[in-house]
């Protein structure tokens, strides 16, 4: 998934996980677990590592295998996902029982995901955006 790509970034730039770490205000070992695959990285630290290299979050999260640097990239807005999803769920009258279906998660966590309850995990948010048929950048309001 993204963890080729992150490292090529951070490679390219000659910089080290200390350093990446420090930028994104996390210890290098947090870093270097997210950097091997071992933990999930976070939506917004791969927002951050998107606006740090100036590339879009598909390629941060491995959608995309073209690298291509952007120097107009945006911040994502968490606010502007859930309302993008809750869109796309009322557009294509989905329950939270079906889209949860389709996550592998309960109806009630879904939901939780929707209303900003709780974070949705970018490996659900990658889901999502297949569900919708929506590139990943878009959903997350940085195009």
């Amino acid at each position: 998934m993204y963890v080729n790509n992150i490292k090529r970034l951070r490679n390219e730039k000659e910089l080290t996980q200390d350093q990446i770490s420090k930028i994104l205000k996390c210890s290098r070992s947090t870093y270097n677990n997210w950097e091997r695959g071992i933990v999930m990285i976070p939506i917004d630290i791969a927002d951050q590592l998107s606006m740090f290299y100036k590339v879009d979050l598909s390629f941060i999260l491995g959608l995309n295998k073209k690298l291509e640097y952007n120097l107009n990239i945006k911040k994502m807005n968490y606010n502007k996902v859930l309302k993008n999803l809750c869109k796309l769920k009322e557009k294509n009258k989905n329950t939270y029982d079906e889209i949860a279906s389709y996550l592998k998660c309960t109806g009630a966590t879904c939901q939780r995901y929707f209303k900003g309850k709780i974070k949705i995990p970018i490996d659900r948010l990658i889901l999502l955006s297949e569900l919708y048929e929506i590139d990943i950048d878009e959903l997350c309001g940085k195009k």
